[in-house]
């Protein structure tokens, strides 16, 4: 079994890779597919998983919009917060089959990589409790409390990287 992480910038991604990246994150669920090609080519970094040369999972540094950010760290409880983070980490996904090989954890390291010693947050429903658990596998910490999701009748929780 060969795991590798492949990251680029999304200029450095072939139309094919974007694509896939797409379809991933889609698959996934979590996200509004409006506009997401855009969001996607405006990230910092794309993660790519390969396992025995197939993409297995993929994950993103994006460059949130300040009012998008300023929302999220207010709706926490920490408004003052959101100047400290640059990053935030989001489209995780792995792929159903793969699951429970590891893959999330060699997902979050690679992150922690290509991050380059920035700070970063990220969000997760409240009950996502394997997400829950890589964050605290990878130094992230819970940030504020709980809120309710614009997007659907549940509660999301903020997380944060420090440099």
């Amino acid at each position: 079994m060969s795991m590798r992480a492949i990251i680029k910038t999304p200029r450095e991604c072939s139309l094919d890779e974007i694509s896939l990246f797409e379809k991933l994150v889609l698959e996934g669920g979590e996200v509004q597919a409006q506009g997401l090609r855009k969001r996607i080519e405006q990230a910092y970094k794309l993660i790519f998983i390969e396992l025995d040369n197939q993409c297995v999972a993929v994950g993103a540094l994006k460059r949130p919009n300040i009012n998008y950010k300023n929302k999220v760290f207010l709706k926490s409880g920490e408004p003052d917060a959101a100047k400290d983070y640059l990053y935030e980490l989001g489209y995780l996904y792995t792929l159903s089959e793969s699951r429970g090989k590891g893959i999330g954890s060699f997902l979050m390291k690679s992150v922690i990589n290509a991050l380059d010693g920035n700070s970063c947050f990220a969000t997760t429903r409240e009950d996502n409790l394997i997400m829950h658990h890589l964050f605290k596998k990878t130094s992230f910490a819970r940030l504020g409390k709980a809120y309710q999701s614009n997007n659907g009748n549940y509660q999301l929780g903020l997380f944060t990287k420090k440099s």
